[in-house]
């Protein structure tokens, strides 16, 4: 159990800007994605598309979920992808076939999500697609 000082430290003027500051480097992070990096743009542009499909077809509150969370799935994944490839090549910017195989995993995780958040939107949304045929 914490005690009241160590609940107190947590709440001190340091630790919150400090937090404040970090927020700032995390917008910093998604502007870059957002203006810099294609594949988010790419997964980005997806989500809007399903999120206006959700408020044609008035999914329910649990079929939004189901959405939101595998684009916030995507999104993420696709986002630790993009700084893997930075670090990878500030640490080695000449081709090496060590540090493409890291670069295929990362890009191999972010395939791995998108394969699943495009099964979940599949289930979700072919029944409101046969309801119209």
């Amino acid at each position: 159990m914490l005690s009241i000082k160590e609940i107190s430290s947590m709440f001190n003027l340091k630790t919150i800007k400090e937090r404040i500051k970090s927020l700032d480097y995390a917008w910093k992070g998604l502007t870059y994605l957002f203006l810099k990096e294609d594949s988010f743009k790419f997964q980005l542009l997806f989500s809007f598309i399903f999120i206006l499909l959700g408020f044609y077809f008035n999914i329910t509150n649990a079929e939004w979920f189901a959405q939101l969370g595998v684009m916030a799935l995507v999104l993420s994944i696709e986002g630790i992808n993009s700084a893997v490839e930075q670090l990878s090549d500030y640490i080695q910017p000449n081709y090496d076939e060590k540090i493409g195989k890291i670069k295929d995993i990362a890009a191999g995780a972010v395939m791995v999500a998108g394969i699943f958040a495009f099964v979940v939107l599949l289930i979700l949304y072919i029944p409101y697609l046969l309801a119209i045929i």
